[in-house]
């Protein structure tokens, strides 16, 4: 693009997210954005992956974050474009992932007369982003942008939202050549010596201390400071349900998930502690069911997030401490480091082992196929660097107490907001951000057709992310809490049956069907090998219904 003073608002916001390192925008032209669309194909340096539906695009944009650790953008038209995109932008927002969503509007002389497709779309996106902005004018929108990027990566992390209509994106204005660190913040700030202080005097005092890894430790990449501090400390370490990889599942020190459909290892672990630390924590519900279980009233809590939004929501807590995780981490291993302080009171490894036991249990091959022997088949199958993306629902139930983890930014679901059908294009956002790294996707059947048009997505684009389906013809989640709560009185949970392998063949992708247990790994080891996005269907027992109700 060639550079002047003078510039239309469309290649004002290009150069923006230039600026800010974008390189990749998802999403669907439609009338009133199609000016962006058009600086964009003027901009070689970004690439444009033209989807299937909005949803899938804003999916796409949450996996490619989360994976890339940086923004990402996903545009849309107005109306029905900007609506469909709301699924995939409220899971960013549960999800803490920051998202900019670019959409188009009305022109101003048609607004506010019901017209076609004219809705109030700031206050439709209101309560699932951190700031939603109508820009009205190309003088405001480079401002705009710059305070949309500020906003979502300030902590908490989150998605945000502007639009603009056709009018403003042709309007010209003025270039404002601002670098990124001129408007916002690049760095979290340390946490205050005297709060560390604080929470080093409570662990001091503890016997039975227990390490809860979070989100922060992935955000910022501190896994390996987090395992020299569990090393040093002696202190064994938990993760929340959504973070399995902050702390690897394999270290020594390892309990694993904590919660619903965490392992046992952890939840037996947790209950026993007189003092949790809680690490770059938000505590989400599926980890504590909001109520003392994992958690005792004895429990004393340090609980630690970069902001305090989070901190004293569902517990008290005897200290809490915001700032940098890495400052955190840092500062509570130079102290323990002095203390000469070790903590030894819990075997790991006895506790890993029965753990153990019980997973194989639910591993063993059988017909119909079990979603345990699935999920451990895929463990095996996938290589230790790759992304396992897990779907809402009963496949992912299957997977999480199962699935081992041994580097950070292997694991990802759809936290906190657990939308059927977002794993897909978020594996297919994942595998754009690492493309030297294998990506593999657990969904059921009913969430594979949710986005199943992406398939063709990815075989356009050339994404090889492999889709492996529980295939079950239904919604086995919803049979579990019927068979849990309604006496096994099934309803409205029965679908006709889907061959995807066959679906993905036609679509040009590489298709399988599974109905055999001896089959599956080769299967699987196919699809990788394939070198293009992949399915592999799989005939799964009806009657294997994951848990429904927690139980440490």
């Amino acid at each position: 693009m060639e550079k002047t003073d003078t510039i239309t608002g469309a290649q004002a916001m290009v150069e923006c997210l230039l600026r800010e390192g974008i390189e990749h925008v998802w999403g669907i032209p439609g009338t009133q954005n199609l000016p962006f669309l058009d600086a964009l194909r003027d901009t070689p340096q970004i690439r444009f992956i033209l989807t299937r539906h909005e949803q899938g695009a804003a999916f796409m944009a949450y996996g490619y974050a989360r994976a890339a650790g940086r923004p990402a953008i996903v545009t849309a038209t107005e109306g029905p474009g900007v609506t469909n995109l709301a699924t995939g932008i409220a899971a960013a927002y549960k999800g803490y992932v920051p998202l900019l969503s670019i959409s188009g509007q009305q022109e101003e002389h048609v607004r506010e007369r019901d017209a076609n497709q004219d809705i109030d779309q700031t206050t439709f996106f209101k309560p699932i982003t951190k700031w939603a902005y109508s820009i009205p004018s190309a003088a405001k929108l480079q401002e705009a942008t710059r305070r949309a990027f500020r906003t979502a990566l300030a902590e908490p992390l989150g998605p945000v939202h502007l639009d603009a209509s056709r009018d403003v994106f042709l309007e010209h204005t003025t270039r404002q050549d601002w670098a990124p660190g001129s408007y916002r913040t690049t760095a979290l700030p340390d946490v205050p010596v005297a709060s560390i202080d604080e929470a080093m005097a409570v662990l001091s005092k503890a016997e039975r201390p227990l390490f809860i890894a979070g989100g922060g430790v992935l955000r910022e990449g501190q896994t390996e400071a987090m395992i020299d501090l569990a090393e040093r400390s002696g202190i064994p370490v938990a993760t929340f349900q959504y973070y399995p990889d902050s702390f690897p599942t394999t270290h020594p020190k390892a309990l694993g998930m904590l919660g619903r459909n965490g392992w046992g290892s952890a939840n037996k672990a947790a209950p026993r502690a007189d003092v949790v630390v809680a690490i770059g924590a938000h505590i989400d519900y599926y980890s504590s069911t909001f109520k003392y279980g994992v958690f005792t009233p004895e429990t004393k809590i340090i609980h630690h997030n970069p902001v305090g939004t989070d901190i004293g929501v569902v517990y008290p807590v005897a200290a809490a401490v915001t700032g940098s995780t890495r400052s955190f981490i840092e500062g509570l291993s130079d102290r323990i480091a002095k203390s000469g302080q070790r903590w030894e009171w819990l075997d790991v490894g006895k506790a890993r082992s029965q753990w153990d036991i019980d997973r194989d249990m639910v591993a063993a091959p059988a017909k119909p196929i079990p979603g345990g022997f699935i999920a451990k088949t895929m463990r095996a199958v996938l290589p230790k660097n790759g992304l396992m993306i897990v779907d809402a629902g009963n496949a992912g139930k299957h997977v999480r107490p199962l699935y081992d983890t041994y580097e950070p930014g292997t694991f990802m679901s759809i936290d906190d907001w657990a939308s059927v059908g977002g794993s897909f294009p978020i594996g297919i956002g994942a595998k754009v951000a690492r493309p030297d790294r294998p990506v593999m996707v657990t969904v059921g059947d009913m969430g594979m057709m949710c986005n199943i048009g992406e398939l063709e997505t990815a075989v356009r684009e050339d994404i090889p992310v492999v889709c492996v389906v529980f295939n079950d013809n239904g919604l086995a989640n919803e049979r579990a809490y019927q068979n849990e709560l309604y006496g096994g009185r099934f309803f409205a949970v029965d679908y006709g049956q889907v061959d995807f392998g066959a679906v993905a063949r036609t679509l040009g992708a590489h298709g399988e069907r599974v109905e055999e247990p001896a089959d599956l790994e080769g299967a699987l080891k196919r699809a990788l090998d394939s070198g293009r996005p992949a399915v592999v269907d799989v005939a799964i027992d009806r009657d294997n219904l994951a848990p429904v109700v927690f139980r440490p």
